[in-house]
């Protein structure tokens, strides 16, 4: 039905006729402008000039009127040749469009509230086969008529004859020549010039959202494909303006030129003043040439007609185009954050009539939103022009400005105060400015390949600019505003509700993963205090989100926070096992000392750190995750993220707990104490393990505070398996069943008497569970698991009758640490090399915790500032400065909670006060 095609379409061939009929007109035109402008440019004294230019005024303003209604017929077809696309290019997929355009980075339309081709394709689709067919045959053939025409070269190059004469009328009347042109013709030339100048910009803008980048399969597509003169028209134009912005060099391009595209700014400074609201003006003028700027240097490749013979090269050298798009970029961050400070009525007067007079820059006339928008892409196409041609490995060095630049834009990702849309992520669908900064900018940080190995000798130079960009405390700022932002507003419904930093974040976790990969070198290679205070701050954001949507499994902040740390923690157990697996092979090869002063394997600095940092992680991440899984489970849910990094990461614990003999441990300390004597060897004297070795203290073991008996009764019960098990799916047997049956043993070993009398009435777990996960571990091929839980079940019925390890009576304490030395002795057979990596493990939390630093209060909540490094704190006057806090709370908190018993001070609640640390 004609109905469902809209208004009623002229044929193929009257189209054609009507856009050629544009293009001779246009020609003419041009030819009108170029010789006007010869004769005024040979008139040079403007007095000579005048004349000419007073008898031609009615004829410019009649080919300016008509340059104006060429440009806007022309983009009205554009934009109905896109809209009569159905939801993708004929012949191709919704999904197939998506994929060919989903490695470009984000597009105009994706990062604009709605841009009017995206807009249109996306709702214009006909309701039958018959209408859709209908549609796309009609956008091919206006394509081809558009195409044909050459109607787009037409218009440029009569913008570029028109700005060369407007140059010479300009000039004669500034000069001060009253005859050259009546004042009131000059001022409405003046805005007719105005509106060429936009129209011809829409035109191209429309152009570029149809580059064959994001819509290869488009019939637009070859259209897209610029001639010299559009090409020249968008690059002259976005230099121009970008020069008014920043005051630099606009590569020699021409004056009058230059001039005559710049006109657009200093009227819309004069709008401005006269109380005009910045929403109201056409962004054609300030917005669309830096931003059509940056896709024409993002798509130089696309620009080359596909009959180009192969030693072609695009109108710039890609050096000259990354420069460029890191000019804008810097242009951008620094609006936007001065459009984020604000400014007062008096600096935004001065500002804007600066801008009008043009005798400074013109940044003013950047809002917040364009400014960011333009930030996002150019920092984006500096990076695909980087990245052209190579590898995707991480080894292209984006460099130190390109990652300064991202990391200064990082707090300015929400709406400033008082400015239009404020509160509210502006976005395309789900993805605002925040979800494209994680999306295309950040996640551009150089990873560790997985499974983990042994860390490189050097980080890549890639990683090192990352690092000297400040891409680590930008990291530990947007998790810190996550946390606090998540505070203030309370829980939210998903990543589109949650602040911005949080949906930074959730973006660039999408790319890695598994958050082992950006986590472990930042740690390794970063600075030691700005890694410690990101360790510091991701502990505190667990622990502030820990009450917060509880009920609910979905991207809430909570959930961000420990899928981080659960992914973490679990690949860092396969990294120490690794190491020490390592390091014993070495010595058994009879490898020579090493550099380190230790064994063969003596670390690496980057390896020493990032052990370090990983067992302060321990100490801070796991007793707020484990008190957010008991939180869900007193709710009925099932935190399976955080049980599964519980599971993996306990068995370590509790061999840790037991190679340094602590009070709570029943293992046999034998065979542990070598291998913990072993492990210090192999690894040097500096290492964690070695340096700290000795009873634990200040609070206890690794195991002390996280009831990890009860950890592993939960994921026994057949509810939370099978969620487990439906969480793991394909990898039943290495992310569930060993790692449970792990730590079942080793707590059954390391707590042998809580496991035996449980609440009283028996042992904490049914020995039914652990045959049915022996049997489990036997189906999938893994006999030693088997073996393990089995005897475990053994041990179990043994202790529910009072009996010892082999049947002989005794008291509840004797059998149940001869059941435990009975399993620990076999323990190594079972579970080879898990021992020697928990060897390498400090002595306890406390010890792990000294190497971060900060506030004593284990229990610090403080999220105030961007980063944990920049608390002010004051050292306690009874302990001699032994112990600082960040505030009085912390320092009576720390205080209550133990501090008393070290600290020299007399009584009252805080140790005698406190003295500002150095």
């Amino acid at each position: 039905m004609a109905a469902s095609l809209g208004p009623p379409l002229m044929c193929p061939e009257a189209e054609q006729e009507t856009l050629e009929a544009l293009s001779g007109r246009l020609a003419d035109a041009r030819t009108e402008l170029h010789l006007l402008a010869d004769d005024a440019v040979a008139a040079a004294v403007p007095r000579t000039a005048a004349p000419l230019l007073q008898a031609s005024t009615e004829l410019l303003t009649a080919l300016v009127s008509g340059l104006t209604v060429t440009a806007a017929l022309t983009t009205v077809c554009l934009q109905l040749a896109a809209a009569k696309l159905p939801s993708g290019p004929p012949g191709v997929t919704a999904a197939a469009a998506a994929a060919a355009g989903g490695n470009a980075g984000p597009s105009s339309t994706e990062v604009e509230a709605a841009a009017t081709s995206g807009a249109a394709a996306g709702g214009s689709a006909g309701p039958s086969d018959s209408a859709a067919s209908a549609s796309a045959c009609y956008a091919q053939e206006l394509a081809a008529a558009l195409r044909a025409s050459a109607v787009v070269e037409h218009t440029c190059a009569a913008l570029a004859a028109l700005l060369r004469l407007w140059a010479v009328v300009r000039t004669a009347v500034s000069d001060g020549a009253p005859a050259a042109m009546p004042l009131a013709a000059f001022q409405l030339l003046s805005r007719n010039v105005d509106a060429a100048v936009c129209d011809v910009t829409a035109t191209l803008h429309t152009l570029f959202s149809q580059q064959p980048r994001a819509l290869p399969a488009s019939p637009l597509a070859s259209v897209a494909v610029l001639g010299p003169c559009a090409s020249y028209t968008a690059l002259a134009h976005g230099v121009a303006v970008l020069s008014a912005m920043d005051g630099e060099g606009t590569h020699g391009l021409e004056p009058s030129v230059a001039r005559g595209f710049c006109q657009g700014l200093q009227l819309e400074a004069e709008e401005r003043l006269r109380g005009i609201p910045a929403s109201q003006l056409p962004n054609s003028r300030v917005e669309l040439p830096l931003r059509d700027l940056v896709t024409f240097l993002a798509a130089q490749d696309s620009q080359l007609p596909a009959t180009a013979p192969p030693a072609a090269k695009a109108l710039l050298p890609y050096s000259s185009a990354i420069a460029l798009a890191l000019r804008a970029a810097r242009v951008g961050v620094q609006a936007s954050a001065e459009a984020a400070a604000g400014r007062t009525a008096e600096q935004e007067l001065a500002a804007l009539t600066a801008a009008r007079l043009g005798t400074g820059p013109c940044r003013v006339l950047l809002t917040w939103r364009v400014a960011t928008v333009l930030a996002i892409e150019a920092l984006t196409a500096a990076n695909n022009l980087v990245n052209t041609g190579a590898e995707t490995d991480g080894s292209v060095d984006l460099g130190e400005e390109w990652w300064r630049l991202t990391v200064a834009l990082a707090p300015h990702l929400r709406a400033p105060a008082g400015s239009p849309g404020s509160g509210v992520v502006q976005a395309s669908g789900a993805a605002g400015f925040a979800a494209h900064y994680g999306r295309n900018l950040l996640d551009q940080l150089p990873g560790l390949p997985l499974p983990p190995g042994p860390l490189p000798p050097a980080p890549k130079p890639s990683f090192r600019s990352a690092l000297a960009g400040g891409v680590l405390p930008c990291l530990e700022r947007l998790f810190r505003r996550a946390a606090a932002s998540q505070l203030e507003t309370g829980p939210g419904g998903g990543p589109e509700a949650s602040p911005p930093e949080a949906q930074t974040l959730f973006a660039f976790k999408q790319r890695y993963g598994d958050s082992w990969r950006w986590l472990a070198p930042l740690l390794a290679w970063g600075d030691a205090r700005q890694a410690a205070a990101l360790v510091r701050t991701i502990g505190k954001g667990l622990e502030a989100t820990v009450p917060v949507n509880l009920a609910s499994d979905d991207a809430s902040v909570k959930n961000l926070f420990s899928s981080v740390v659960g992914t973490f923690l679990g690949m860092s157990r396969r990294w120490l096992e690794d190491m020490a697996a390592r390091a014993g092979g070495q010595q058994a090869a009879g490898a020579a000392p090493g550099p380190g002063g230790g064994g063969a394997g003596a670390l690496l600095p980057a390896e020493r750190q990032l052990l370090e940092m990983l067992a302060a992680a321990v100490a801070a991440w796991l007793p707020p995750l484990f008190r957010g899984v008991w939180a869900r489970y007193g709710l009925g849910t099932v935190g399976a993220s955080a049980l599964l990094c519980g599971l993996h990461v306990l068995p370590l614990l509790a061999c840790a707990d037991a190679k340094l003999g602590a009070p709570s441990s029943g293992v046999a300390a034998a065979g542990s104490a070598a291998a913990a004597t072993g492990a210090a060897a192999r690894l040097g004297a500096s290492s964690a393990g070695a340096a700290t070795a000795g009873q634990p203290s200040g609070g206890g073991g690794w195991l002390a505070g996280l009831s990890p008996v009860r950890f592993v009764g939960v994921a026994l019960e057949p509810q939370v398996a099978d969620a487990l098990m439906q969480l793991t799916a394909g990898s039943h047997l290495q992310l569930y069943l060993i790692p449970l049956a792990e730590a079942c043993c080793a707590v059954a070993a390391a707590l042998p008497e809580e496991v035996a009398k449980g609440g009283g009435a028996g042992p904490a777990w049914e020995p039914s569970q652990l045959r049915s996960l022996g049997a489990e571990c036997r189906a999938r091929g893994d006999a030693a698991a088997a073996e393990a839980v089995e005897a475990l079940a053994a041990q179990l019925v043994r202790w529910a009758h009072g009996s010892g390890p082999r049947g002989g009576r005794g008291g509840a304490r004797a059998s149940a640490a001869s059941g435990a030395q009975a399993l620990a002795a076999r323990f190594g057979a079972w579970f080879p090399g898990l021992e020697a990596a928990a060897a390498l493990l400090p002595a306890s939390p406390a010890a792990a915790r000294a190497c971060l630093g900060g506030c004593s209060n284990p229990a610090c909540a403080n999220l105030e500032g961007d980063s944990d490094a920049a608390l002010p704190l004051r050292a306690c006057a009874g302990c001699g400065g032994a112990a600082s806090y960040c505030s009085r709370e912390c320092q009576t908190a720390h205080w209550r909670s133990g501090h008393r018993k070290a600290c020299r001070g007399g009584a009252g609640g805080g140790g005698g006060g406190a003295r500002r640390s150095s």
